[in-house]
């Protein structure tokens, strides 16, 4: 675990036009970033030498595909001690398909050992109402964890948080959070958060093609502790 001086000012040197979270929250929470093909060939060697220790890695998108990095950006990462895990973005439009983008997921991920909860990251809605919005997140997430046998867990904005994802029997997954600009980050029904993404435009060595997400991770999401 690095020291707490080197995170803080690890975030502030990352964070480009927002705020990093504050000296209370570092104190309990670990570096980390979120990634997918966006972010091109990854020098995970260079990644880790900067201190982040945790990666979620987009594995597939919707029905049927799989994101071109994945597979080496979950062996080069793990390669270089960073603890990883699987999302998927999914693009349901009913419960069926929900269940359906589910097995997807975890027959894609399958194969690969994991540190991280698989997370579904449902934010293209369409034109659902939001009553189908929480039909389809809840059919996913109870479909996931029984294809995965993983306990499981639910990326989202924090204003989908707030506003689309009022279901209550949704608060039984942690809830990976993103807010940019701020130091306390609305988390709805969620009394908190498990995970923070806290800036979509940070630039660390290692990821030259595009900007990169920034995230601080609570023990929530660790499968084994």
């Amino acid at each position: 675990m690095l020291k707490r001086l080197f995170v803080y000012f690890l975030s502030c040197s990352l964070l480009l036009g927002g705020l990093a979270p504050s000296a209370t929250v570092q104190s309990r929470t670990r570096n980390g970033i979120d990634v997918s093909e966006w972010q091109g060939k990854i020098n995970w060697k260079k990644v880790a030498r900067t201190g982040v220790r945790y990666a979620y890695i987009r594995a597939c998108v919707g029905s049927h595909y799989v994101d071109s990095q994945f597979r080496r950006n979950h062996r080069n990462a793990r390669r270089n001690k960073i603890k990883t895990g699987f999302y998927h973005y999914i693009t349901a439009r009913s419960v069926r398909q929900a269940r359906r983008q589910a097995r997807f997921f975890a027959r894609t991920i399958e194969p690969y050992d994991y540190d991280l909860r698989p997370v579904m990251d449902f934010e293209s809605f369409g034109r659902l109402s939001k009553r189908e919005i929480n039909r389809i997140a809840l059919a996913y997430l109870k479909e996931l964890k029984k294809r995965t046998g993983k306990k499981v867990a639910i990326y989202s904005d924090s204003n989908n948080a707030t506003n689309t994802f009022t279901d209550s029997r949704l608060r039984k997954y942690p809830l990976w959070v993103a807010a940019y600009g701020t130091t306390r980050p609305p988390t709805g029904q969620w009394r908190t958060y498990a995970a923070w993404q806290y800036a979509d435009d940070g630039r660390i060595p290692g990821i030259c093609d595009d900007s990169v997400d920034l995230d601080y991770f609570r023990k929530g999401l660790l499968l084994r502790r």
